[in-house]
């Protein structure tokens, strides 16, 4: 078969497109050519058609879920309100304080806190049994005298164990910021 004859066959067996041959018994007026073109125009119209609606219909679905997630997000997310107002109005999953504890509202409109519209979220736990009490430390080490540098303004601590303290430093006391003693 040649490439005409062989691109004529393939156009017949298609689905969406149907050659009449001039001269073929179907072609009975002579239109075949011209029906044949506007079948092939009517297809490719079809084919853009569809394009159109699936690629719209992919930006529609897109924008849908886009939408359902950030509301899902939004009626998940938790806020932390502050100490519990009767004046003020709560959502689903608002945190307040009340009384030592935290509560997370179970609905839209809970009601009072505490009550059967919150649930307990954290409190403080009561205070546990005092353990043995522990052998007593060594005294801690105190100051037992003081080294005085009078050029530099400073006072270091010299303490009980041996071990010097940190300086003082006094030259603010005595002197002002411009140096003259006054």
């Amino acid at each position: 078969m040649s490439d005409i004859e062989d691109r004529i066959c393939a156009l017949e067996h298609s689905s969406s497109q149907r050659l009449i041959l001039a001269g073929d018994k179907r072609d009975q007026n002579g239109w075949g050519a011209l029906n044949n073109w506007f079948e092939g125009r009517l297809a490719e119209q079809s084919a853009l058609e569809r394009d159109i609606v699936a690629h719209a219909l992919a930006m529609m679905r897109d924008e849908i879920v886009d939408l359902c997630k950030a509301a899902i997000e939004e009626r998940l997310t938790q806020r932390i309100r502050g100490t519990f107002n009767p004046r003020e109005s709560y959502s689903a999953l608002d945190i307040v304080a009340c009384g030592g504890a935290s509560f997370i509202s179970r609905r839209d409109s809970p009601g009072p806190c505490p009550g059967s519209g919150w649930q307990l979220f954290a409190k403080q736990g009561q205070r546990g049994i005092a353990g043995p009490e522990g052998r007593r430390g060594p005294p801690g080490a105190i100051v037992t005298g003081w080294i005085v540098d009078r050029s530099a303004y400073r006072v270091t601590p010299r303490m009980s164990d041996g071990t010097l303290g940190p300086p003082l430093e006094l030259r603010a006391l005595f002197i002002d910021g411009e140096g003259d003693g006054t």
